[in-house]
């Protein structure tokens, strides 16, 4: 049987951004809905322009009469007939309006705001009507392809895993899907002890939401096992977990290892190939107890 890790965890986002306003303004329009899914570069919303454009223009004319003259005294100051100073002022007009320029037309490219990754906006925090200051948050994008299916380790468990192994993963609701071990914690968590792993499993239509409970399982490797009813388990004078058995009507006591349980019984291994379990009376019995063996035939 296929010995595995077996543990909880939950669903979330691949990642998740708030976005913010980066020019002030009235917000002009809606250009996106909440819980819509949207592409990267997608308008969220717009800010009004008000002013910038006729602001942009007298810039660029400014632009335009500050070359020709820092084009004039640089004539001027070759042949000597302007000093160092005024060539500097001129220069200085002219690299301020340069400036200008550049943050007029970038605070217009900043009136709408846009999508930075394809995903679903979860939440808009402004609407229509609303004024927008530098910094205000707009929007909340998640990203939900790839999901992730996040769990914690314990210590014996994150031995030997890697990142890309393969995983299966089974939804609260039944569905079934497969991943590989996209991250691994390099450092146990101080409160719980545990090691952070996260599944990364294909998601292109979004049918798989955040925040749903999973069970992961990762395959570590094929192994040996036998399947017998948990009541078969008992536990010697260490409190030790294992199974009891017959050999020469003598009761032996093997420690074993639980592979995985499912529905129809408990896989495990440490026992020979071949053995035979006492299924009547184990709690009456001690290592070492000579018995007389009874076997029952079950029914064909």
């Amino acid at each position: 049987v296929d010995h595995a890790i077996v543990l909880y965890g939950r669903t979330e986002p691949n990642r998740t951004v708030t976005l913010k306003a980066e020019t002030s303004g009235r917000v002009m329009e809606i250009l996106a809905r909440r819980g819509a899914g949207i592409n990267k570069g997608d308008p969220v919303l717009r800010i009004a322009m008000d002013d910038r454009e006729s602001e942009l223009i007298h810039a660029k004319a400014q632009l335009a009469q500050h070359s020709l003259e820092y084009e004039g005294a640089k004539s001027l100051s070759s042949k000597g007939f302007q000093g160092k100073a005024q060539l500097a002022q001129r220069k200085a007009a002219l690299k301020e309006t340069q400036a200008l320029i550049a943050r007029l037309e970038r605070d217009m490219e900043n009136t709408t705001i846009l999508a930075p990754f394809s995903g679903v906006l979860l939440e808009r925090h402004a609407e229509k009507g609303d004024y927008l200051s530098i910094g205000d948050p707009v929007a909340d994008i998640v990203d939900l392809d790839p999901i992730i299916v996040r769990g914690d380790l314990t210590q014996s468990d994150v031995a030997g895993l890697e990142t890309g192994q393969a995983a299966n993963i089974k939804l609260a609701h039944g569905d079934q899907h497969q991943g590989n071990i996209r991250y691994l914690a390099s450092v146990s968590d101080s409160k719980t002890n545990t090691f952070r792993v996260e599944i990364s499993v294909p998601n292109p239509q979004y049918q798989i939401f955040g925040g749903l409970s999973a069970e992961i399982e990762i395959p570590l490797e094929q192994v040996m096992a036998i399947k017998i009813s948990p009541a078969l388990l008992a536990l010697n004078d260490e409190g030790v977990i294992g199974v009891k058995w017959v050999k020469d009507h003598q009761v032996h006591f093997t420690p074993i290892d639980v592979v995985k349980n499912d529905q129809h019984g408990t896989w495990i291994r440490g026992l020979e190939e071949e053995v035979q379990l006492i299924t009547v009376g184990q709690a009456f019995v001690r290592e070492g107890d000579e018995v007389k063996v009874t076997v029952e035939q079950q029914d064909s």
